[in-house]
Parts: structure tokens; sequence; C-alpha cells
């Protein structure tokens, strides 16, 4: 099962339109069930989670546990996506200061 983990920093008012930009699996060669899990530094990230044309989160304030997802409990969000379709994780930072992201995507083909 391949899973990718990205973490960066997000200055204030700042977007990262797709955290999976570049990413070998950010479009699905293979039918598959992907799981995400989205955190943030600190309060304030706010973030969109979509598989192919399923939104599973619309812009909502993400966890404040300061790491990298642990399995299964920070993974909420799953979804069964067909080859071809794209992933992607935006996250927006509407406030002063800088924070930072941990991501982390799970796919296990089908």
């Amino acid at each position: 099962m391949p899973m990718m983990q990205f973490t960066a920093p997000v200055v204030a008012g700042a977007t990262v339109n797709n955290v999976l930009a570049g990413s070998t699996f950010e479009f699905l060669s293979f039918n598959a069930h992907v799981q995400f899990a989205v955190i943030g530094s600190a309060a304030g990230l706010v973030a969109t989670v979509q598989s192919g044309a399923d939104v599973l989160m619309e812009e909502s304030p993400i966890s404040t546990a300061n790491r990298f997802g642990i399995f299964p409990d920070d993974f909420p969000l799953s979804d069964v996506a067909a080859a071809g379709e794209r992933l992607r994780v935006s996250i927006r930072n509407p406030t002063a200061g800088t924070l930072s992201y941990f991501v982390t995507v799970r796919v296990d083909p089908l």
C-alpha cells in the first residue's frame, strides 16, 4: 500500500492549492481506496479534500495535533477512487501567523 506524507509552512493569508501537486499519486493510475489525515501545527488552518469529483471535506478547520497522522485514529476521510481521478488537498491559512500542515494519504489498490 503506497503512502505519502507532506509537510510545509503556510504563511499568513496564503493558500496551497494542492499539497499533492506533482506527486506520483496525484492522478491515480489504478482503482484504489484512499484515506486522508490532515493535521495542522496550531489552530487556524482550514482544508478542502477531494477525491475525483467527490468532495470529502469542504473548507473546514483541521486537527491541531502538530504531527503526522496516526492510523487509524487520524484518518476520518476515505473514498473509493477510480483510475485517472485526481486527489486534492488544499490548505488555507486565514490567520496572521505562519502555520504548518501535516498531510498523510494512504492508497490501497483495488
